[in-house]
């Protein structure tokens, strides 16, 4: 049996950015405008590359079909080729005579694919009266599968509901596996799953049923991780010493804060942390409260802008819990010295993060603490210089 193939959703990003570009030797047309329609009477007699809002197809493509929405793609008509779409929302009630590859927050097929389907989406619905001409490889939350496909149903879903027909073998890791219907499987129906299928009286398989329970974590794995936190825990300690090393007066003025006004560094620091999510927050806000049209304008925007905040904040959080481990070291019993007391605060913090569960409360605490410590340690120099 010819395996499935599964060429990188990444491919579609590249198609889409060359549509700019695109010259004569491409074959093919290309459409951009805040609705793009084919209409029922009207057939595009080669490749059609689409980006809008909304596309709507209710003609005929003979070709492949790559559309970027950035509301929905309906397919309503027939697309003889290929189809790769990028959208919140992805409706397929026509025909496609080759494969599907969709990346979007809901796909829902009625219709028929000819070869393949493979999907990345939040929700998929495989309607009773769909068809996929051969295999299904689908990642989602949330899936419904109750048409027919040809040949393997693979993938991972947190919650899947699976009727109908599939010709091979049903090979998925589901949260939660519910036979919902009458379910024919030609092959094998294994699943990967914490607990028991429901509804598998209702399921006629040709092969066997066969559970695998999730698997836990190999101590190999987990001596690894032990590893990699003792080396980050090494790795910050020693750009902690080389902070106070560089540093040294306003590495103890920012320690005084941390201990001084401990509730005060972490609301800052906090809102440091935070800003990245603040800024997609606004820009969220900012778009629900726009045209439809403006949307790709203010993606090209906001996009870049809360990239590089996020990167500001990675990159200072590599210092940024000096001045908290610094304080941790301070309230030992005996004065350690400026690197001594790094030392030890950040060993201290290093071990008690080593503690699984508990140990995530460290970087929610150090991190915010620390950077509102530095910023604290500004402010009062400027006091004192204005003073």
């Amino acid at each position: 049996m010819r395996s499935l193939s599964r060429p990188a959703l990444g491919s579609g990003l590249v198609a889409i950015f060359l549509l700019g570009s695109a010259g004569p030797a491409l074959a093919a047309e290309t459409a951009s405008s805040e609705i793009v329609i084919i209409t029922e009477d009207d057939t595009v007699a080669e490749d059609l590359y689409a980006t809008g809002v909304r596309i709507i197809i209710e003609g005929t493509i003979e070709g492949d079909l790559i559309a970027f929405a950035a509301e929905e793609v309906v397919i309503s008509g027939e697309v003889t080729g290929s189809v790769l779409a990028i959208a919140p929302s992805v409706n397929v009630g026509g025909d496609i005579g080759e494969s599907l590859r969709v990346s979007t927050g809901s796909l829902s097929l009625s219709g028929s694919v000819g070869v393949d389907v493979v999907a990345a989406a939040f929700d998929v619905d495989l309607d009773s009266g769909s068809e996929v001409g051969r295999d299904a490889l689908v990642w989602a939350v949330e899936m419904t599968a109750g048409g027919s496909i040809g040949a393997r149903l693979q993938g991972t879903q947190r919650t899947l509901e699976l009727a109908g027909e599939v010709g091979g073998d049903v090979d998925v890791s589901a949260g939660r596996l519910v036979v919902s219907g009458p379910l024919e499987v030609a092959g094998d129906l294994g699943y990967r799953s914490p607990s028991e299928a429901e509804g598998l009286d209702e399921a006629d398989v040709g092969g066997v049923v066969v559970r695998k329970t999730p698997v836990p974590p190999n101590i190999r794995v987990r001596a690894l991780g032990l590893l990699a936190r003792i080396l980050v825990v090494l790795g910050l300690t020693s750009a902690a010493l080389l902070v106070g090393w560089g540093w040294p007066q306003r590495t103890r003025l920012a320690g005084e804060r941390a201990r001084a006004q401990t509730l005060r560094a972490f609301g800052y620091g906090a809102l440091v942390v935070l800003s990245p999510l603040l800024l997609a927050g606004l820009a969220a806000v900012v778009a629900g409260l726009t045209p439809a049209a403006a949307f790709l304008p203010l993606l090209a925007i906001f996009g870049p802008l809360v990239v590089a905040t996020a990167g500001i904040v990675l990159v200072l959080s590599l210092v940024a819990g000096v001045p908290a481990v610094l304080a941790a070291g301070r309230a030992l019993p005996r004065d350690l010295g400026l690197y001594g007391a790094i030392f030890a605060g950040s060993t201290l913090v290093g071990v008690v993060w080593l503690i699984p569960i508990v140990g995530w409360i460290v970087p929610l605490l150090v991190l915010p603490v620390g950077l509102g410590s530095w910023l604290l340690s500004f402010r009062k120099g400027q006091e004192a210089q204005g003073g």
